[in-house]
């Protein structure tokens, strides 16, 4: 068992008095020398507090972080209590207070941390409370260097959780849902969605930027490559075991960046549907992807292994595919960055770049964090001198 944990609670966990007491149950049971909690707002509180704020009409960024973090704010005096009634010793952490650790950017409705800064002033108040007094923190909210509320978005709860514990170099973050860990599926949809046991972290990103609701894709970013983190189910009642287990760390300071060569452009002219793009799919038979792409008219993969000639073939057999073409000697560049998914200008910046080289682009694809360029495989030693800087700025 890890000496020093983060645990973050979901809203859904803390819905009714019944759950934040079997929350606090947990937590003061669990079986960790150094524990620091993180909440959500109880229920669909900040749903409610939303469309109250929207009600009102056109309020200040100022002020609608202020009345949007309440919820939270309400939320942890509660579980404060909880853990009392439990014989734990704890202490809320509030951001109206002095001894408030997490401060952000003054982007009052999507702050980012200042992890310099936080990571001071959790070193200086939380720390050296831990193993006599359980800290509980606000999750979600921060507050500026002018000591004006902020919140970090939807989700943001998650990020306190992994902010906190890269700051005070915790040994595992534990997020508690309502679900059995990460499941392969919304069970809404598929009943018979599975919990995976482990993800890479690459995975989920992926998964949670395509939609899973599981965590916040940009806490991500902060987990540590020696610190474990997992997604246990609220309903099991025991925080030590089960859940799915995130492995890895998001590399957020630097790209990185994958090339390939040899590669081949094949180009269907033909009505873009499904059902042609699955003949092309099915064409290429075990041959690897690296990229697709659609026109108004055409769909473009691009492939490996050589000799194409029977694919092009079977291609140009299928009804309904009007011509085809294919283009060799292609390379590839692929650029993967986790703040592409939520800065915007990741595919102007390498773009531009190249242009400034004379380099011409055959095409872009993108997926979440990832961007794949590409190229005559001639120009490749000149595009990745090219983009250097924006992958390393």
């Amino acid at each position: 068992m890890g000496n020093r944990v983060v645990i973050k609670f979901g809203g859904a966990d803390l819905a009714t008095g019944e759950k934040v007491s079997q929350a606090a149950k947990m937590v003061a049971n669990a079986n960790y020398k150094e524990i620091i909690v993180v909440v959500s707002a109880m229920g669909k509180t900040t749903d409610s507090l939303l469309n109250t704020t929207m009600q009102i009409g056109d309020v200040s960024d100022a002020d609608y972080a202020e009345l949007i973090s309440m919820g939270e704010r309400v939320s942890a005096r509660f579980f404060c209590s909880a853990l009392r009634t439990q014989g734990a010793k704890a202490e809320l952490f509030d951001p109206c207070n002095d001894n408030w650790p997490l401060i952000t950017d003054s982007n009052f409705r999507n702050a980012r941390p200042d992890m310099e800064k936080t990571t001071e002033l959790a070193r200086k108040f939380l720390a050296p409370l831990l193993g006599e007094t359980i800290p509980v923190m606000c999750g979600f909210v921060g507050k500026d260097l002018n000591g004006r509320i902020t919140v970090m978005g939807r989700g943001g709860s998650d990020t306190t959780a992994l902010v906190l514990a890269k700051c005070l170099d915790a040994d595992e973050v534990i997020l508690v849902k309502e679900t059995s860990g990460v499941l392969s599926a919304d069970p809404k949809i598929v009943s018979e969605a599975r919990a995976l046991n482990k993800l890479d972290i690459r995975e989920m990103f992926d998964l949670a930027q395509g939609g899973a609701k599981i965590v916040k894709p940009e806490a991500l970013r902060y987990k540590q490559p020696n610190q474990m983190l997992r997604v246990v189910d609220f309903s099991s009642g025991n925080l030590a075991v089960g859940g799915t287990e995130i492995t890895g760390a998001l590399d957020s300071n630097s790209s990185e960046v994958h090339i390939r060569n040899d590669l081949i452009a094949i180009n269907v002219v033909c009505k873009v549907n499904a059902e042609n793009i699955s003949e092309v799919f099915s064409s290429l038979s075990q041959k690897p992807i690296y990229g697709v792409s659609s026109g108004s008219r055409s769909i473009t993969v691009f492939t490996s292994d050589g000799n194409i000639t029977e694919v092009i073939r079977k291609l140009h057999s299928i009804p309904g595919f009007k011509a085809v073409s294919h283009r060799e000697n292609v390379a590839m560049l692929q650029v993967r960055h986790a703040t592409f998914i939520e800065s915007p200008g990741g595919v102007a910046a390498l773009s531009t770049a190249l242009s400034h080289k004379g380099i011409n682009i055959i095409e872009v694809t993108t997926s979440k964090a990832t961007i794949n360029v590409f190229i005559e495989e001639n120009q490749l030693k000149r595009a990745k001198e090219a983009i250097s800087n924006v992958v390393t700025s």
